[in-house]
C-alpha cells in the first residue's frame, strides 16, 4: 500500500514537473524571439506532419529571414532573405493569408526566385502562414513536404494556430526587447550623471590644485617638470573620462552591424587623424540586438586601446560570419601595446562579457608589426 501511494506521489511530481517546463518554456517564447521561432519551427513539423519547419520573422526594410529551421537537409534556406511578394513567404505575408502550393518549382502562383535552396532540400509541396499580430505581420511559418502532397484542414487549422501564437510571441518579445533597451539606456544616463557629478568634479579639482601648486614651484625645475607630466596625463584621463560618459549618455545607433561599425571607424578618424576602415566579408547574419551591442562595445575598446597606445597610421575592422558566430578583427599597423595595455581592465571586462554569451577575445601580433584583437561570439 505504501509502495502504491509513493508510486502515486512520484507520478503527481512528474506530471507537476512536465507542468512547470511547459509554463517555463511559454514565458520563454514570451520573452525571447529567437526561442519563440525555434519552437514554432519544431512544432509546425510536429502538428501537420511535415518534413521541415521554418520560421522567420519580419525585420528591416519589410523583408522576410528565415531565422529558425527544423528537419533541414541543406543550408540554403538557413538565414535566407525574402523580400514581400517573392516566393511562398514573401505572397503570404504580402496578402496576409495563408498559401500552399502541391509542386514549389513547378507552381504558377508564386515567383521562383528561390527554387534553387528548394530544390535542394527536396521540397514538393509547402504551405506559408503569415504570423499577424496587430495589424502587423510579424513573421512567417512554413510546413514543406518532400513530396508531392496535401495540406488538408487539420493541419491548416494548426499550423495557423502556431502562426498566431508566433505573432503574439514575436510582438511580446519585441515589446520586451524595447523595455530592456529602454532600461539600460535609463541606467547609463544615471551611472554618466553620477560620474560627471563624483569622478569629473574631483578631476577637475585635481588640475586645479596641480596648477595652484606649479605656481609656486618656479624654483625648482625638476618638481615644475613633474608637474607638467602630470598636468598632461590628467588631461588624457579627463579627455577619456569625457568619452566615456558622452557614450554612456547616448543610446546605441540604429542600423546594423557593419554600418554601425563604419560609423564608429568614421568618428576615430575624425578624432584621431588615423586612417581607419570597415569592411564585411560575405554576408554576416543578425545576431540580435544585445549581441550586436557587444560586439560593438568590444570592437570600441578594441579602437581605444588602438588610440592610447598603438601610435598606429591605419586601422582595420573586418566582419564575418565563422565558425557558427560573427568574428570581428580590428588590426592596426602600430607598435604594439605595452602589458598593461593589452591585459587592462577593459580588454578583461569586454572579454568577460564575451564569454557570458559564449564568445572569446584574444590579443595577437601581426607579422609585419601591429595588433589584431580577435573576436568571436556564437549565435544564438
Amino acid at each position: 500500500m505504501a509502495q502504491r501511494f509513493h508510486a502515486e506521489r512520484a507520478a503527481e511530481h512528474g506530471q507537476r514537473f512536465e507542468q512547470l517546463l511547459d509554463e517555463h518554456s511559454q514565458v520563454l517564447y514570451l520573452l525571447d524571439d529567437a526561442a519563440a521561432l525555434r519552437g514554432l519551427a519544431r512544432r509546425v513539423r510536429e502538428e501537420t506532419g511535415a518534413h521541415i519547419g521554418l520560421a522567420g520573422p519580419v525585420e528591416a526594410e519589410q523583408v522576410l529571414v528565415l531565422r529558425q529551421w527544423n528537419g533541414t537537409w541543406a543550408t540554403g534556406l538557413h538565414d535566407l532573405h525574402v523580400p514581400m511578394g517573392l516566393g511562398l513567404g514573401g505572397l503570404a505575408a504580402a496578402e496576409r493569408r495563408p498559401v500552399w502550393v502541391a509542386d514549389y518549382c513547378a507552381s504558377e502562383l508564386i515567383t521562383h526566385d528561390f527554387d534553387v535552396p528548394i530544390s535542394a532540400d527536396g521540397i514538393k509541396t509547402m504551405l506559408a502562414v503569415p504570423m499577424v499580430r496587430a495589424g502587423r505581420v510579424q513573421g512567417v511559418v512554413y510546413a514543406a513536404m518532400r513530396e508531392v502532397s496535401y495540406f488538408g484542414g487539420r493541419q491548416l487549422d494548426a499550423a495557423v494556430n502556431l502562426a498566431d501564437t508566433g505573432g503574439l510571441a514575436l510582438q511580446t518579445a519585441s515589446a520586451a526587447r524595447r523595455q530592456r533597451e529602454q532600461a539600460a539606456a535609463a541606467e547609463r544616463r544615471r551611472i554618466a550623471a553620477e560620474l560627471h557629478d563624483s569622478v569629473g568634479a574631483r578631476l577637475f579639482h585635481i588640475g586645479a590644485e596641480l596648477r595652484d601648486l606649479r605656481t609656486h614651484a618656479r624654483e625648482s625645475s625638476e618638481l615644475l617638470d613633474r608637474l607638467a607630466s602630470l598636468e598632461d596625463q590628467l588631461a588624457e584621463t579627463a579627455s577619456a573620462f569625457r568619452d566615456s560618459v558622452h557614450a554612456l549618455d547616448h543610446d546605441e545607433p540604429t542600423g546594423d552591424l557593419a554600418a554601425a561599425l563604419t560609423r564608429d571607424c568614421a568618428a576615430f578618424q575624425r578624432r584621431t587623424g588615423t586612417s581607419a576602415q570597415a569592411v564585411q566579408i560575405g554576408q554576416v547574419p543578425d545576431c540580435g540586438g544585445h549581441r550586436t551591442r557587444v560586439l560593438l562595445a568590444a570592437a570600441r575598446e578594441a579602437l581605444l586601446n588602438v588610440e592610447k597606445h598603438a601610435g598606429a597610421r591605419s586601422v582595420l575592422i573586418s566582419a564575418i560570419a565563422l565558425d557558427g558566430g560573427i568574428a570581428i578583427s580590428v588590426a592596426d599597423d602600430g607598435k604594439g601595446w605595452s602589458e598593461p595595455a593589452g591585459n587592462g581592465i577593459g580588454l578583461r571586462t569586454t572579454a568577460d562579457r564575451l564569454a557570458e554569451l559564449g564568445g572569446t577575445l584574444s590579443v595577437v601580433a601581426n607579422e609585419d608589426g601591429g595588433l589584431t584583437v580577435r573576436i568571436w561570439i556564437p549565435l544564438p
